[in-house]
């Protein structure tokens, strides 16, 4: 092959390839030499008095893989002197770091990689050792997190009609807990705060005045009341919405409280039908298949409670998705909790309490349909990454790989 051809090949334009040294099964070896003569001195920046002074031994490059092989570049180690400044130093080449012995293009690909599954599967993949990789890994993420973090809250400043998403995951379920904080907008995750109790927030409002310069139209949560309460200290202006899916999470949850005490009158075969088709019950009508729409008229049809308190849950689904405006959504939701009063079950009566408790909130969905849908994706991320690195202690590590995580598209930006 052509050294020209390999020249473009390799996309390193400050080399001139020299020669192939050999190539085996698994590995090429290239010489390749600088094409420039002089180099600048780093002490006063001129090339004038600049000359070679000999070489050392050739340096050996770990580069991207050729052919599915592993490449080896094999560089002079060219040792240059300044007379004005009688200063010694060796030539830098761009393409690799001093004292490196693996190429920036390398270094970069096996990060986003390693970024994206685990050290050990990247290595497997560069072919190179693994305790290699992961430092490479831990020396980028704090730089690139760092780099995340700057430009997700700088999009975050300018964005105008600003939507906000905060929403907890837990580190040890039942025990430690963090809170995101999210653009919905921009799709991007802003920062990553230890615990989910209002003293907590407080305290990361204080420390962060970036944080209350934002200027969201409106700030998805759940119904946690830490959260509202923390929102309306910060942003008074803004829009609380309580989530569409925590919410209709209540509801359906009131369908199994129902489920359950109708499946206690059933006969036993009647009883273990309904226990184990219960799910059913949950999803819109809609979106089942015919046969399943077919098992759950069986399931209806065991009890008048359980076919009412079912329909019941449909219209909360039908309100959300087709109330043409905020006075409608209001008028609709008023309906909504008649039709459940007339419902006799304690589980229902809890879940109306509930419900025209956090009135305002449910229903401000009508007024900006966003949803925390995203975060939940995220969410998931999160705990696969928690998985993968369950034994990172530094705070701020875990912290940067989160938000690296969560913002993949921003990667090696």
């Amino acid at each position: 092959m052509h050294t020209q051809y390999i020249n473009e090949l390799l996309d390193l334009p400050e080399l001139k390839i020299h020669q192939i040294l050999s190539i085996d099964a698994d590995e090429v070896h290239i010489e390749a030499v600088p094409l420039g003569d002089k180099q600048c001195c780093p002490c006063c920046g001129s090339d004038q008095a600049v000359i070679r002074k000999g070489r050392n031994d050739m340096r050996r490059i770990r580069h991207l893989c050729v052919f599915e092989k592993k490449t080896y570049l094999h560089v002079p180690s060219i040792r240059m002197y300044c007379t004005r400044c009688e200063a010694g130093f060796v030539w830098a080449y761009e393409f690799v770091g001093p004292r490196q012995r693996y190429s920036k293009l390398f270094r970069s690909h096996a990060v986003e990689q390693a970024l994206g599954s685990t050290a050990a599967h990247s290595a497997r993949m560069q072919q190179a050792p693994a305790s290699t990789i992961q430092r490479i890994h831990h020396e980028a993420v704090p730089a690139e997190g760092e780099r995340i973090y700057k430009q997700v809250w700088e999009e975050a400043k300018e964005m105008e009609e600003l939507v906000l998403g905060v929403d907890d995951f837990a580190v040890k379920k039942g025990h430690t807990y963090n809170t995101g904080i999210h653009n919905l907008k921009g799709e991007t995750m802003l920062d990553l705060l230890p615990g989910r109790k209002l003293e907590e927030l407080r305290t990361y409002a204080q420390e962060h005045p970036d944080f209350l310069r934002l200027n969201p139209k409106a700030v998805v949560m759940d119904l946690a009341q830490a959260y509202h309460a923390w929102i309306s200290e910060c942003f008074p202006n803004a829009i609380r919405i309580a989530d569409r899916f925590h919410v209709h999470g209540y509801v359906i949850k009131c369908v199994q409280e129902v489920r359950k005490t109708v499946q206690n009158t059933l006969s036993p075969r009647a009883k273990a039908h309904l226990k184990a088709s219960h799910r059913l019950l949950n999803p819109s009508a809609e979106s089942l298949s015919e046969e399943s729409r077919k098992r759950l008229e069986t399931l209806l049809s065991y009890s008048p409670l359980l076919r009412s308190v079912w329909e019941w849950k449909e219209a909360f689904a039908t309100w959300y998705d087709c109330s043409p405006s905020f006075a409608v959504a209001q008028r609709g939701f008023e309906r909504w909790c008649e039709q459940g009063d007339r419902i006799n079950h304690p589980a229902v009566r809890s879940t109306l309490k509930t419900m025209r408790n956090w009135k305002e909130e449910i229903v401000n969905y009508h007024q900006c349909r966003w949803t925390n849908a995203t975060v939940e994706g995220r969410h998931n991320r999160i705990k696969a990454f928690q998985r993968r690195h369950y034994f990172t202690r530094n705070r701020s590590h875990y912290k940067a790989g989160i938000l690296i995580e969560c913002n993949r598209h921003r990667l090696l930006g």
